[in-house]
């Protein structure tokens, strides 16, 4: 992720790039795992609020989701390869879902994550699906229902992160962890996935795309977005 002049917020074109790298990611054969990142002090600030806070009508709103969003997602939880998030700093709203559903996350320990949507008024509507799959799920109803954000190491205590290092050793553990990739199987691991994905059924994943959705085309949301620009602090 390449943005680090708005320290990579989500952008609807992201959304279609991330989703086509992964597709070409994973149909390539010479490819055995895939690696996540953020140019920058930042891994990503999450949706582009600047960009996506004010959609002109429900329909546009529709696009963005079921066009943009959705195909990302699919692309990243449909993959058969091992994906790893590397995290070099902040990881908010989407990004922080980006994180959440990689499979290995390696956060530099100046990095912070939190499910920070609802305060802008939109929603890390991902989270609900599959992070009570990997977390402790009290923490990410707390992390939604606050916004609050956790360190790096009170999220790989969560289960959200699996190794935390110095910003100066991220490199040496994600060669590490790339060597230990490289001794499974391809197939074991791809076995191993669809496994994993089978647990996520397909009717919640739409259901939380719906709730998305509803929360940006709602005032909240134009409320949120507004107070996010001009560097307010929201009254709902």
């Amino acid at each position: 992720m390449s943005r680090p002049d708005v320290r990579n917020a989500l952008s609807k074109e992201m959304f279609s790039d991330l989703a086509q790298s992964l597709a070409r990611a994973t149909r390539n054969p010479d490819i055995r795992y895939i690696a996540v990142t953020g140019t920058g002090d930042s891994f990503s600030a999450g949706l582009d609020i600047k960009q996506v806070g004010g959609f002109a009508s429900k329909t546009e709103a529709e696009t963005f989701v079921y066009k943009m969003v959705k195909p990302f997602w699919e692309q990243l939880l449909n993959s058969e390869k091992p994906v790893l998030s590397v995290v070099n700093g902040p990881a908010y709203g989407a990004g922080a879902e980006i994180a959440l559903g990689s499979d290995i996350v390696i956060a530099s320990s100046q990095s912070k994550f939190a499910f920070s949507g609802g305060r802008v008024g939109a929603l890390c509507c991902m989270s609900g699906v599959i992070g009570p799959l990997v977390m402790d799920g009290r923490k990410v109803v707390e992390m939604n229902l606050t916004g609050n954000p956790l360190s790096a190491d009170e999220a790989r205590e969560a289960g959200l992160v699996t190794h935390v290092a110095p910003r100066d050793k991220v490199d040496r553990v994600v060669s590490r962890v790339l060597e230990d990739l490289e001794k499974v199987s391809p197939i074991s691991n791809s076995s191993f996935k669809r496994i994993r994905r089978a647990m996520i059924p397909d009717d919640a994943l739409e259901f939380a795309y719906r709730q998305l959705l509803e929360t940006i085309t709602s005032p909240d949301f134009r409320k949120g977005a507004s107070a996010f620009l001009n560097k307010q602090a929201p009254k709902y």
